[in-house]
């Protein structure tokens, strides 16, 4: 499994580079990239990029820096969508009714999605710390993106195809999260070509937009992510798999952590977008585009970063760490009376 998830990181590698090569081009073409770029660049500043030039960023963040942040956004849509359509049919019809083709479909999709991961995290890894690189990344960005979201791809999917390929919380959360991620992507990249200063209708659909990307992230990373995982780990536990169910326990939590403060983000961007009427005067648009600035990163599967370099920080991650210790005394609750039920059977 090892060799064929290498195999696809090799392909991703040739991938990204042509494809993110080519909409950077194309992007000069359009209409609308001249909107996109203030919105793409405060993302930017947002994941840790600095506002002003300095001795890493000499340029500081330039258009052609915000065009290929952008055609690496669109870039990640698609290798996201091409790892989760294989899994769907097992999703479907479950491990069980499944046919010998559609279980190698599946794992060959969690496979795909590994050798992103190792591809990205290796990219950026070298982005971050290689010295006078000519596309450098923040530390910051490194630390979400990196450390916090590719780490439980990377540790936990080989062990998960080897001993619980059948479980369905594992097909609900790879095919829900990678569609997920690609829904608010999607959705973020097309927001920001949006003339909200001057076009009603795109100031509401704007809105819209914010409402479908708080929507989808309750869904898959509340509603979705949390009984799915305590529930995979409740299992590993009564199959008394002590090694991987402690390493599980860290990744769940550290991918829960980061889930919910992305929430909390989502949430915060839906309050202030939802009563805000659309800008008619010099001030109201001033206004307008300073919430467009704040909340660029919103829907985006790493708008953490933003809260990473604040002190409010430092609260919404507490709270996010007591929503999951909360949620995981629950799940360990729920198992034990579950356990005490059957052995009293």
């Amino acid at each position: 499994m090892a060799a064929t998830a290498i195999f696809f990181a090799i392909l991703w590698c040739v991938y990204v580079d042509l494809s993110e090569k080519r909409i950077t081009q194309k992007l000069i073409e359009t209409t609308w990239w001249t909107r996109a770029i203030s919105p793409t660049k405060s993302m930017m500043y947002n994941f840790g990029y600095p506002k002003e030039p300095n001795k890493r960023f000499p340029d500081g963040v330039t258009e052609r820096s915000a065009r290929d942040f952008y055609a690496a956004l669109i870039s990640i849509c698609v290798a996201h969508i091409f790892c989760a359509t294989p899994m769907l049919p097992v999703l479907i019809y479950g491990w069980e009714k499944s046919s010998e083709s559609m279980k190698v479909l599946f794992v060959l999709g969690t496979l795909a999605d590994l050798g992103y991961e190792i591809y990205d995290a290796i990219r950026f890894t070298i982005r971050t710390f290689a010295t006078n690189h000519p596309a450098p990344t923040p530390i910051e960005f490194f630390v979400i993106l990196v450390l916090l979201h590719h780490t439980t791809a990377l540790i936990l999917v080989i062990p998960l195809n080897l001993h619980y390929v059948d479980r369905f919380e594992y097909h609900q959360t790879a095919v829900a999260l990678l569609y997920a991620a690609s829904a608010c992507y999607l959705a973020g990249a097309y927001k920001f070509t949006l003339d909200v200063y001057e076009k009603r209708k795109d100031f509401v659909l704007y809105k819209i937009i914010v409402l479908f990307q708080l929507a989808v992230i309750l869904y898959t990373r509340i509603y979705l992510w949390f009984p799915a995982a305590f529930g995979l780990r409740a299992h590993m536990r009564e199959q008394n798999d002590t090694t991987f169910f402690n390493v599980a326990t860290v990744m769940i939590t550290i991918f829960s952590i980061f889930n919910v403060v992305l929430v909390i983000d989502a949430v915060g961007a839906a309050a202030k977008w939802l009563p805000k009427s659309f800008p008619k005067s010099k001030k109201e648009k001033n206004d307008t585009a300073t919430l467009v600035r704040r909340t660029s990163a919103t829907g985006i599967v790493t708008p953490a970063l933003q809260y990473l370099r604040t002190l409010e920080t430092k609260r919404k991650v507490k709270a996010g760490v007591h929503v999951v210790i909360a949620i995981n005394r629950l799940s360990s609750h729920a198992s034990s009376v579950s356990s005490s039920k059957n052995k009293k059977d």
